[in-house]
């Protein structure tokens, strides 16, 4: 009995390894998509990108200047920096570049930045300490440190830097790179240096990320979205999460797995609006926990609300136009009457709408 066993398993295997050499081979088998660990590709190039965030870090420099007592603002030269006149921002950028922010910004937006510009030189120009109805600097409570606010407490180097985040660089980059007007083009013509105009347009959407193409083993050399990604990354993993999309996208590109890139790039506005969001939420608990400091909760608030606004650029957005809104009306429009609950209400209506209750008081 054990001998016909050992027979039967026997015929059995010869049977099955028979079998195996008769199969055909199935040689439409999808093409694998290998990601590297940092956005280690070939013919990348986002060197238009870079020189716009170089124009954003330097207007921003220059609104800095009015945080000194007797400095006023120039409206001509935040609009030709806002612009780039004569391609070097009318002479106020240290470099020149053919490049500018006005023509990628959301164009609905364009007037809005340039009533902050207003907003900036008219609060300049005041010689008055800042206070609720006045414009003006305020100091620090350790006296070493002061900050221009607006009559409301808005700090207008903060909200004019953090809306060109959202209305240049993250929405050119989530809503205009990664749309299918940018993705569905030639990725068969290789130009030195560039790549195809598929990798090109993707290597642009990274540009506006703010990192180097070491990046996340280089969390250090990181600015705007690239730098609040890193900040963000302890609560959220968001190196991992966003970067990995992001580098999914371009070596899916690369190998013509399209399927793989779609889903990509549904990852990246994921996670990028979830470090939107998750930096608003951050703001709104610094807010929180210095309540009774004129200094300190205006120049929170005023990064906050900008991120909440943010919110708005993304295609795939998870909030609605109107939960943006009201997050907003729950802080309300002058920072120095905000109360406790508001900011409360507002951050926990954020949390919820993206399921961040658990972490959201970490933030």
């Amino acid at each position: 009995m054990k001998t016909s066993r050992i027979l039967l398993v026997a015929s059995l295997a010869l049977v099955q390894l028979i079998g195996c050499k008769d199969d055909p081979v199935d040689t439409d088998l999808p093409t694998p998509v290998i990601i590297p660990e940092t956005y280690d590709f070939e013919n990348v190039s986002f060197q238009g990108q870079k020189e716009r965030l170089d124009q954003v870090e330097e207007l921003s420099a220059y609104i800095k200047t009015a945080n000194q007592t007797g400095v006023s603002l120039d409206n001509s030269v935040l609009n030709a920096m806002f612009q780039n006149t004569n391609n070097d921002g009318n002479g106020n950028f240290t470099f020149t570049s053919t490049k500018q922010l006005k023509d990628k910004c959301f164009e609905l937006d364009q007037t809005l930045i340039e009533s902050y510009f207003t907003m900036a030189v008219e609060a300049s120009e005041s010689d008055k300490p800042g206070s609720n109805g006045q414009a003006g600097r305020i100091l620090s409570e350790d006296g070493e440190a002061s900050r221009l606010f607006n009559e409301n407490g808005w700090e207008p180097e903060e909200i004019i830097e953090k809306t060109l985040m959202g209305a240049v660089m993250y929405y050119q980059a989530t809503s205009v790179y990664l749309s299918a007007d940018k993705m569905e083009v030639d990725n068969e013509n290789v130009e030195e240096g560039e790549g195809t105009a598929m990798q090109h347009h993707w290597d642009e959407a990274y540009g506006y990320f703010g990192a180097t193409v070491d990046f996340p083993e280089d969390s250090e050399n990181t600015r705007f979205w690239a730098k609040y990604c890193n900040g963000r990354d302890v609560l959220l993993n968001s190196n991992d999460k966003l970067g990995s999309a992001i580098r999914t996208g371009r070596a899916a590109i690369d190998v013509g797995r399209y399927d793989v890139r779609d889903e990509a790039i549904v990852e990246v506005r994921k996670h990028w609006e979830l470090v939107c969001v998750g930096t608003a939420i951050h703001y709104l608990n610094g807010a929180l926990e210095n309540i009774g400091d004129d200094y300190t909760r205006n120049h929170e608030l005023s990064e906050a609300y900008a991120f909440i606004h943010n919110l708005q650029y993304n295609a795939d957005k998870v909030i609605s136009t109107g939960e943006i809104e009201e997050v907003k009306s729950l802080i309300g429009t002058n920072f120095y009457e905000v109360t406790s609950d508001g900011l409360a209400n507002a951050r926990n209506l954020l949390a919820e709408i993206y399921e961040l209750e658990d972490i959201k008081t970490s933030l």
